[in-house]
């Protein structure tokens, strides 16, 4: 069998808002069939297609630049393939761009550091002293939170936090070790009563030794 490897950069759109991960999983596998995509699958009793899906959206937030990396089971040509995903695309889904990856290539839980947020609110108005707010958190050390019963340390994942006009922009932490979630940010500035429109802009990849 010829493996070949992709990476696909896509945009995730209001029609697929509410979309979970696991929801978006099979939206891929659906897609790649309709558009007759050779994907490869795992051996074993239980085979699964070769799909892994970058850093997953909080729900609720679209995706301007997100990545999922497949292997094919032949050669495929990169710009005709984005082409058929596109013609065959579930409304709320964009194909941005296909590249080809060398075999050895890392994949996107070892190569993505973080994600790069704007929340902007949609009916209410921030609060006025948000910039106090984020500079106060900003300079805290530490930022105790609970999550599913845990208690961990937000600060470390909240890499930057400015406010941009009326656009809230963070860069949060998106390893294995640590992730961190606009929701949670919210929170923490005692804004979590705003409604906002919450959208990743994109995904910050660490250098790897092929200068991808």
């Amino acid at each position: 069998m010829n493996r070949t490897f992709y990476r696909i950069q896509f945009a995730k759109t209001e029609a697929m808002r509410y979309t979970g991960h696991l929801d978006l999983q099979r939206a891929w596998e659906r897609l790649l069939r309709r558009a007759r995509v050779p994907i490869a699958y795992s051996a074993g009793f239980h085979p699964h297609p070769r799909i892994q899906i970058g850093a997953a959206l909080p729900l609720g937030a679209l995706g301007e630049n997100e990545l999922v990396d497949i292997e094919t089971s032949e050669v495929c040509d990169p710009e005709e393939t984005a082409g058929r995903l596109n013609l065959s695309a579930p409304p709320g889904m964009r194909i941005v761009r296909v590249e080809a990856l060398a075999e050895g290539s890392p994949g996107l839980e070892k190569i993505i550091l973080a994600g790069d947020y704007s929340a902007v609110p949609i009916e209410d108005a921030w609060p006025d002293d948000l910039p106090r707010r984020i500079e106060q958190l900003i300079g805290n050390a530490t930022l105790p939170r609970e999550r599913r019963g845990k208690i961990y340390d937000l600060r470390p994942r909240i890499l930057s936090l400015t406010l941009d006009g009326y656009i809230l922009r963070m860069r949060l932490s998106l390893t294995a070790e640590a992730t961190g979630r606009p929701d949670e940010v919210l929170a923490a500035l005692g804004a979590e009563h705003v409604t906002v429109d919450v959208k990743r802009e994109r995904l910050v990849m660490r250098e790897t030794d092929d200068g991808r």
